[in-house]
């Protein structure tokens, strides 16, 4: 699991996130206990002692920055149940897929395992336990799920059709049946965020919130810079996919409309167009007016996030997952303040929002001998109440809709204000803006890089990625 290049190639098909509910029955267990002369059925739920259970789970994941949430949760958990659950972090990704890989070779898995939310990612050959039976059992669980948590784990005809054809898919796979469900999603995010340090921006004499233009945006990184000295943005410019799908396409979309962005995006209209050239001339402002962080350009995603943590500049790009990164690495949560890439002024969709996708999901050992207790902790995690302490320890989106949003902190709240409830232009056009993920695109950020060095204009940027456009639309007409 590369981290780095599957937050970069997420694909967001999809609709839905309306926000949370009223966190009831999970304090820190100050239970009353009974009298020494009175009988236990005289006590109430509320006088008598927690359960008890001989239970034990294990939970593996690899998200440092998610531990303290499914702690929560589990303590939460064991107050209700008695069932312990330890929680076992294993780092960085590529080790943790290896342990995965080996345990589930030699059946040594635990109870329960996080993973990427992908459908049957990591069963293991049915080693993992099948959900769609407790699903249908469970509507009011069920329902409770985004459209897009659950569609994006479930396994459809498309996938089966695809294993049909890969070699490298297992028999188990390709006899896998639309409709089955092999990990349960905890959590949903997107692109096209910009998290502010708040700190910075309060010095400089500004207040914290989210800008109301583009233009409003480049102004409060001036005005930081002038005030403090500090570069108004940081971003990865050595992953070119940062730049343009979490923030050209969407900007672009929205300062231009459908059609011409349709047309730009199908290599109809070119970079050096006055309506699109703002994306190197953005690149280009900021390189001349030391309002980019020097070095960026080399700078790869967890770098970057590590510069703004450690108030190297005002604002950063990243997406809803940053978030957690930010505050595992140190960056205190109450320092940070988050919105949507702006709009400039006068764009033609200036409100645009765009879908969530899931981002993990918790398998359950079909082996094991704590299958059940396992089962109803995930379905704990994944209620309402099991979301709402989940997301505010592990600043991570929750995968359940949420009736009373004022329960998460605000940065998540601006997260959230930031997606689709609805099916909209740019959940049902993924193919579309997934253009910049094509070959030419590659000359873009290079480009993009040039401008950044210092070592190439704007405009001339524009004109190589033209050619390139031009020539990838000769051979893919």
């Amino acid at each position: 699991m590369n981290q780095a290049n599957r937050r970069v190639k997420l694909i967001a098909i999809i609709a839905g996130l309306t926000m949370v509910f009223a966190l009831a029955a999970c304090g820190s267990g100050n239970s009353v206990n009974e009298k020494p002369n009175s009988k236990p059925s005289e006590a109430t739920s509320e006088q008598s002692d927690p359960p008890k259970s001989d239970v034990k789970l294990t939970l593996w994941h690899w998200k440092v920055s998610f531990d303290p949430g499914f702690k929560a949760v589990a303590d939460a958990f064991k107050e209700k149940t008695g069932i312990t659950v330890e929680t076992q972090t294993t780092t960085p990704d590529a080790a943790y897929s290896q342990k995965l890989i080996a345990s589930a070779a030699a059946s040594s898995l635990p109870d329960i395992w996080a993973t990427d939310a992908s459908p049957a990612y990591r069963a293991f050959d049915g080693k993992a336990y099948e959900w769609s039976g407790e699903l249908s059992k469970d509507e009011a669980w069920k329902n409770g799920f985004l459209p897009a948590a659950l569609s994006g784990i479930t396994v459809a005809q498309a996938n089966i059709d695809a294993w049909a054809k890969d070699d490298k898919a297992s028999d188990w796979q390709k006899a896998t049946k639309p409709g089955q469900v092999y990990g349960i999603p905890i959590d949903v995010g997107a692109f096209y965020m910009i998290y502010g340090n708040k700190k910075l921006v309060e010095q400089a004499g500004l207040e914290a919130k989210e800008p109301a233009t583009f233009e409003e945006w480049v102004s409060m990184m001036k005005t930081v810079k002038e005030k403090t000295g500090t570069p108004g943005f940081v971003f990865s410019g050595n992953v070119g996919g940062v730049y343009n799908a979490w923030f050209l396409n969407l900007i672009d979309y929205m300062k231009n409309g459908e059609e011409s962005f349709t047309k730009f995006m199908n290599r109809e209209e070119k970079m050096s167009d006055p309506k699109h050239i703002w994306a190197l001339k953005f690149i280009e402002d900021l390189t001349k007016g030391g309002l980019l962080l020097p070095g960026a350009a080399s700078l790869d995603i967890d770098p970057a996030d590590q510069a703004f943590a450690q108030g190297k500049a005002a604002f950063s790009l990243g997406g809803t997952f940053t978030y957690a990164n930010l505050t595992a690495i140190g960056m205190n949560a109450d320092d940070v303040f988050s919105f949507r890439v702006p709009a400039f002024k006068g764009s033609v969709v200036p409100d645009a929002k765009v879908s969530p996708f899931p981002l993990v999901q918790m398998v359950v050992n079909n082996e094991s001998p704590n299958k059940d207790a396992a089962i109803e902790f995930v379905k704990f995690l994944t209620s309402e109440e099991g979301q709402v302490l989940y997301a505010n320890h592990a600043y991570d989106l929750p995968s359940v809709q949420i009736k009373d949003g004022s329960k998460l902190n605000s940065s998540l709240q601006a997260m959230a204000a930031s997606l689709s409830s609805e099916s909209n232009w740019w959940s049902e056009n993924s193919a579309i803006w997934q253009q910049v993920f094509k070959e030419d695109w590659k000359v873009f950020s290079a480009g993009m890089v040039k401008v950044m060095l210092g070592n190439s204009t704007a405009e001339e940027a524009a004109a190589e990625y033209d050619k390139a456009a031009a020539a990838y639309k000769k051979e893919n007409p």
